[in-house]
């Protein structure tokens, strides 16, 4: 099996910047896997609500992550600090990457 190649800053619009918390490590020092997948609705909701998209208090849309799934390449744990990647590959899906301190390349 050929391990697939990370991506690159390059490949994604935006960025966001996300600390990790004590709690979200397992009793072996290790971010539990659920983790990733919260990490995944708060990049997308923060970039929503910070381009404008996403009203919390009065908006009427609603935004849903349908679809994601994890290629580990390193570990994150606490107290690291991770850049989500946000990728827009057409109108009405985001797609993002999680990634612990920066990208390579």
């Amino acid at each position: 099996m050929v391990r697939p190649t990370p991506s690159t800053r390059a490949d994604y619009c935006a960025f966001s910047t996300l600390p990790t918390r004590w709690i979200d490590n397992d009793i072996y020092g290790h971010m539990n896997n659920a983790v990733h997948y919260q990490l995944f609705d708060t990049a997308v909701n923060g970039y929503l609500l910070e381009q404008g998209a996403l009203d919390l208090k009065s908006g009427v849309t609603i935004f849903l992550v349908v679809e994601t799934g994890c290629q580990y390449f390193s570990e994150l744990a606490f107290p690291d600090v991770i850049t989500a990647g946000i990728k827009v590959r057409k109108a009405g899906h985001i797609f993002g990457h999680l990634s612990g301190s920066s990208f390579p390349g």
